[in-house]
């Protein structure tokens, strides 16, 4: 049987850097935690115990992050760089791609995703389409692309995953503190015999359906005049603590008992971890060291869909991982689904470092 896998990952991170010290101590003075200042419960243990040293901090944790500061930046384009950094390095040529696939949060054109944008602009020959599973996009769209060259579909599919908060919160939303832009991009395709996808398992989350909301305002600069404008619900925090753990031991213990390994196997572990805390927190829930879960939150915030492949190239270039190696990737997407997966890892192409960034100044 086929074995698939990651043949090359790539990271863009665009060049604005806002640090804490954007917000002035007026807004931080008006907006703390106190939503969060709940009283410990031992059926969330884990959560709660890691999340316990960040309640004092107004940024919970959060030090730095990367934000577009180009007005004439568009999804597409911030994507494309990714995409054309990955083709670079793995010395592909766009022509040797039979499909793409984009998940974005959130793209330029209302209900319209970045997929057909891309391949028209990178020149792909093959298929393209979007994956719309919020903050999971990535790992829905590296399971579909897997599933695609495993069944002899597809024979390379490029993966794009585009976070572009900075446009979609309000700079007078105190979840703007949480939240970076990013891109990242990946080709999935045949890999050596016994590498690649070992197991996955995945489960809805309809239980946290509402805890995001959606609304279109105007905006000149956008093509159809309206941007997306994302606000969470004051329920967010405590559905992502009540829920957190039993979706990622359900998913993680699914992915295991299907390639036939257990925890002890992995290496290390990538996911899509929305606070400073959940890398700890995912560590303990495991039973594992938490020095083998990836946690780039502080330097970078939270970008949704691109979190997990950035966070699996940070281990690549850290040498955090080696060929042969077992790794668990994990994603919880709001509103779709949590998944997980075992992969062995082959020798993987990355692309460049992301490039240095200048500080913004408060307006």
């Amino acid at each position: 049987m086929l074995s698939v896998g990651i043949q090359a990952l790539a990271v863009h991170l665009p060049e604005g850097l806002r640090t804490n010290s954007w917000w002035n101590e007026e807004t931080i003075q008006n907006n703390d935690n106190n939503e969060l200042a709940y009283r410990h419960n031992s059926r969330y243990q884990f959560y709660d115990e890691a999340m316990a040293p960040y309640l004092a901090d107004p940024f919970l944790g959060s030090i730095e992050r990367r934000v577009v500061v180009d007005p004439n930046e568009s999804s597409v384009s911030l994507g494309m760089k990714a995409a054309t950094d990955v083709l670079k390095a793995a010395a592909i040529s766009a022509s040797e791609i039979d499909g793409l696939i984009a998940t974005t949060m959130f793209a330029d054109r209302v209900g319209i995703g970045d997929a057909g944008y891309l391949a028209n602009e990178l020149g792909i020959r093959g298929g393209a389409f979007n994956v719309e599973a919020t903050c999971a996009g990535s790992m829905a769209a590296l399971l579909t692309a897997c599933a695609l060259v495993k069944s002899g579909q597809k024979n390379r599919v490029l993966v794009v995953a585009t976070a572009f908060f900075s446009r979609a919160i309000d700079d007078d939303d105190i979840a703007l503190r949480f939240y970076g832009d990013a891109s990242a991009a990946f080709i999935v395709g045949p890999v050596e015999d016994g590498f690649g996808l070992l197991g996955s398992d995945s489960l809805h989350l309809g239980s946290t359906c509402g805890t995001w909301l959606l609304d279109t305002v105007e905006d000149k600069h956008f093509p159809l005049k309206q941007r997306i404008r994302v606000r969470a619900d004051a329920s967010v925090t405590h559905v992502l603590r009540k829920t957190s753990e039993s979706h990622l031991r359900y998913t993680v213990d699914g992915a295991l008992r299907k390639a036939e390994l257990t925890i002890d196997d992995v290496q290390c572990v990538a996911a899509n971890a929305p606070t400073a805390w959940h890398a700890e927190f995912s560590a303990n829930a495991l039973g594992i060291d938490k020095e083998k879960v990836i946690n780039t939150f502080p330097s970078t915030a939270y970008t949704g869909p691109a979190v997990m492949p950035f966070n699996l190239y940070t281990a690549v270039v850290q040498q955090r991982i080696k060929p042969g190696e077992i790794i668990m990737l994990y994603a919880y997407g709001a509103h779709s689904e949590a998944s997980a997966a075992v992969f062995r890892w082959p020798n993987v192409i990355t692309g460049t470092p992301p490039a240095p960034a200048s500080v913004i100044n408060h307006k």
